[in-house]
């Protein structure tokens, strides 16, 4: 009896100790608005438009370094369909406002560069 009761103690002790190291995992954590941006903003924008101020693709405009407010309100004309471009309309549609106030942020302070 008892080692079914010492095993059980067990059982739960550890378990409380795997949630609450997971509980400061990454994973299971908020990330800041900034790195959250970036994340976004590498996976919606930079295969057209680049990121850390290197330009990928000189037939999309530079964005970097423009006005968040004109981001902003580009990204959502474009997401609500505003602004028609097929390929600019598809990559923000399921974007929210928060993401898109993140990425216009993120994309207003990287330099301009070419």
């Amino acid at each position: 009896m008892k080692d079914h009761i010492l095993s059980r103690i067990v059982v739960i002790y550890s378990l409380s100790f795997v949630i609450f190291g997971l509980s400061g995992c990454s994973v299971f954590s908020k990330k800041p608005d900034a790195e959250v941006a970036v994340n976004t903003a590498y996976y919606v924008c930079s295969g057209c438009h680049g990121s850390d101020n290197v330009r990928v693709n000189f037939m999309s405009p530079n964005i970097m370094g423009q006005k968040k407010g004109y981001l902003v309100t580009a990204l959502r004309d474009y997401r609500d369909k505003k602004r028609l471009e097929p390929l600019m309309n598809g990559a923000v549609a399921n974007l929210s406002d928060q993401e898109i106030e993140n990425i216009a942020a993120y994309y207003a302070k990287v330099q301009r560069g070419n």
